[in-house]
């Protein structure tokens, strides 16, 4: 299952890349996402983060590593979240306003979850649109 949702947000690519890179600021943007903790500043391929999220089913623990690394374009986080191993990409791109943001989620819904797919699939993308909202407010609220 992949879900993809994009914004245009009116900061500079780099600006934005930077503060999505970092997943220890996903709080403030990212509602599900209750906790994360790295043992390093750097942000890169092989780089962990330990992440406590609630989505709509309780809290879970698990582990989020980056996998791609394009600094200023792209990261790539491959997880694990119990039995759910979700792959999430974040990319940057220049547009005229600023930059266009897409995020995008792949999963396979673990054993009888499989026959909720549907439903799962629109619950994420619903839960993107609103977390990329929520990181538009955040950045452009901080230019003025």
């Amino acid at each position: 299952m992949r879900v993809e949702r994009n914004i245009s947000i009116a900061r500079p690519p780099a600006e934005v890349f930077g503060y999505i890179a970092d997943v220890r600021n996903d709080p403030s943007w990212h509602t599900d996402v209750l906790e994360v903790r790295s043992s390093t500043d750097v942000v890169g391929p092989g780089t962990v983060f330990d992440v406590k999220v609630k989505p709509s089913m309780g809290v879970s623990e698990g582990t989020m590593t980056v996998s791609r690394f394009e600094p200023g374009r792209l990261i790539e986080f491959k997880g694990r979240m119990g039995k759910i191993a979700p792959t999430v990409t974040n990319i940057c791109e220049p547009e005229a306003q600023g930059t266009r943001v897409t995020r995008r989620v792949e999963l396979e819904p673990p054993g009888v979850m499989r026959v909720m797919t549907p439903l799962i699939k629109r619950m994420i993308a619903k839960g993107n649109d609103g977390f990329l909202a929520n990181l538009k407010r955040l950045l452009e609220g901080s230019s003025g």
